[in-house]
């Protein structure tokens, strides 16, 4: 896509899609958005595997300023008021994210994308259609888009199948976070589970339930991913309970720019040493 040809294509998706939520080009090839005078950008943190130590995708979040000031991501959303401008603001941050990562990506990286719990209930069907379009521009295939479903869309199970199969059947990965065993995830609540399913050490009362939450994901036939680890504590007990993907500050806080950084000796030694005790 020449330079002309993108500025007319992002000019379109501003006028059709996103009108209230608009993107923009900088000088140097990176994209902004602006959204009720606050202004968004991208930041991505990595997501490592334990497989080989090494960088396999980033998770985009948005960072939102007002008047040069940071401002909580999540309260611009709370600007929207009306569903129909969460969806524009929603698929516009995605875009956003998807603009500034792919030019700088591996091609062997996988871009993890959240979505808003007010899209997922107010789009009735065809969830991840419109945005196929935008990442088909852009040459990006959706099997390496994961979506990432808000926790408390599991307690609904129309609400769940419906978002789950919409997004996997146009090729999208999708994750999803698990707070314990009686999670709706891995309770035998649904026959079919997300493809990553994430846990938050944090929230856990003791290393053992960290054992038996990746077992039992691994187990239901998905990738488990230690997310939120700040701490070597943290990366520690995620590599030896058999996790398959890490991320957190300890590993790589989110930058600008997608990193590719890796496990230290000391967890890669962790890693040999679990994976051939599982085996």
């Amino acid at each position: 896509m020449t330079t002309i040809d993108a500025n007319q294509w992002l000019a379109g998706l501003n006028e059709t899609i996103f009108p209230e939520a608009s993107l923009t080009a900088e000088a140097g090839g990176t994209f902004v958005g602006q959204f009720r005078r606050r202004l968004l950008s991208s930041v991505y943190q990595p997501v490592l595997s334990t497989v080989d130590g090494a960088t396999v995708a980033h998770s985009a979040r948005v960072r939102v300023t007002f008047e040069g000031q940071p401002e909580v991501p999540a309260g611009v959303f709370a600007l929207t008021g009306p569903d129909s401008l969460v969806v524009q603001l929603d698929r516009s941050a995605r875009t956003l994210h998807a603009l500034n990562y792919y030019p700088k990506a591996r091609a062997t990286w996988r871009l993890f994308l959240r979505v808003q719990a007010r899209l997922v209930e107010s789009v009735g069907s065809g969830h991840g259609r419109v945005f196929e379009g935008i990442l088909g521009r852009l040459g990006v295939p959706t099997k390496d888009v994961v979506i990432e479903l808000p926790r408390h869309t599991n307690e609904d199970p129309a609400l769940y199948a419906r978002a789950l199969l919409s997004y996997r059947s146009l090729g999208y990965r999708v994750a999803s976070e698990c707070l314990d065993l009686d999670d709706p995830l891995l309770s035998g609540r649904y026959e079919v589970i997300p493809d990553i399913v994430a846990v938050d050490p944090r929230w856990l009362p003791e290393r053992s339930a960290l054992d038996r939450l990746v077992g039992q994901i691994r187990q239901r036939g998905a990738t488990a991913l230690v997310h939120r680890i700040e701490s070597l504590e943290h990366a520690e007990h995620a590599v030896a309970a058999g996790a398959d993907l890490l991320q957190g500050f300890y590993l790589g806080r989110p930058a600008r720019r997608p990193e590719a950084v890796t496990l230290d000796a000391d967890l890669a030694k962790l890693r040999s040493s679990a994976r051939e005790t599982v085996a």
